[in-house]
C-alpha cells in the first residue's frame, strides 16, 4: 500500500466516525426536542381542554423505549436495561390512561 492509498484510507474511517457522531447527537438532541413539545402540547390541551391527553407521553415514551432496548441489546449496557424498564412501566401507566380517556368518550 503506498501513501496515498493509506491516507484515503485513514480519511474514510475518520469520515465514517464523525457521520456516527452526528447522528448520534443528532438522536439526542430529537428525543429532547420531543419531549419538551410533548409537554407542551400535554400543558396547552389542560389549559383549554380541561384535561390530560396521554397519548402524546404514550408515543413519546415508547419511542425512548424502543431506543434503549435496541441499545441494551446491542451493548448489554445495564443503565439503558433499567432506563427501557422504567419506559415501559410509564407506557403501561399512560395506555391506561389513554383507554380510560377513550372509554369515557
Amino acid at each position: 500500500m503506498n501513501r496515498e492509498e493509506i491516507l484515503a484510507k485513514s480519511r474514510k474511517e475518520n469520515n465514517s466516525e464523525y457521520e456516527q457522531n452526528t447522528y448520534k447527537i443528532a438522536g439526542s438532541i430529537a428525543r429532547i426536542v420531543g419531549g419538551m413539545l410533548c409537554a407542551v402540547l400535554l400543558i396547552a390541551e389542560q389549559f383549554v381542554t380541561g384535561h390530560y391527553n396521554c397519548g402524546y407521553w404514550l408515543i413519546y415514551c415508547v419511542m425512548q423505549l424502543t431506543h434503549d432496548i435496541y441499545i441494551f441489546v446491542r451493548t448489554k449496557s445495564k443503565v439503558h436495561l433499567f432506563s427501557a424498564l422504567c419506559f415501559i412501566g410509564i407506557s403501561a401507566v399512560m395506555v391506561c390512561g389513554y383507554v380510560r380517556d377513550l372509554l369515557k368518550g
